[in-house]
């Protein structure tokens, strides 16, 4: 469960990840388009083209990342329902030795009142028959 559980935080972090870098990379195209409308230097153009890329990296990594997450939930919930499946399992199982044990234990104290009853008339025959 914890794993299961862990995994579906890093699919949040990584979708909130790529979330930041998409919204950081539409902000640079913003400002880009602007400074392009504005008429900029070209060096000046070359260089926010540059980190516009390196950005489109940043975000490509990040959904790459996601992706990665992504693929790791349904194994996580797989081995979750496959050990809660053991775990029924082998509560079914100790249920069902508790059960049988206690009808041992009751059949083991029937024997005993029985065999105590047949004690008790046997001695108070024993004792009819001497009077």
């Amino acid at each position: 469960m914890e794993r299961y559980s862990a995994a579906l935080q890093a699919r949040v972090r990584a979708a909130d990840a790529l979330a930041a870098a998409e919204r950081e990379r539409l902000r640079a195209a913003e400002a880009l388009q602007l400074q392009l409308a504005g008429g900029i230097p070209a060096a000046n153009a070359y260089q926010q083209q540059a980190h516009y890329l390196q950005l489109q990296g940043k975000c490509d990594a990040a959904q790459n990342a996601l992706r990665s997450a992504e693929n790791a939930v349904p194994p996580a919930l797989k081995a979750m329902l496959d050990a809660r499946n053991r775990r029924e399992a082998v509560d079914e199982c100790i249920t069902r030795q508790r059960e049988r044990h206690q009808r041992d234990q009751m059949t083991q104290e029937r024997k005993m009142l029985d065999e105590l009853a047949l004690r008790r008339a046997g001695a108070t025959r024993a004792l009819a028959g001497t009077e």
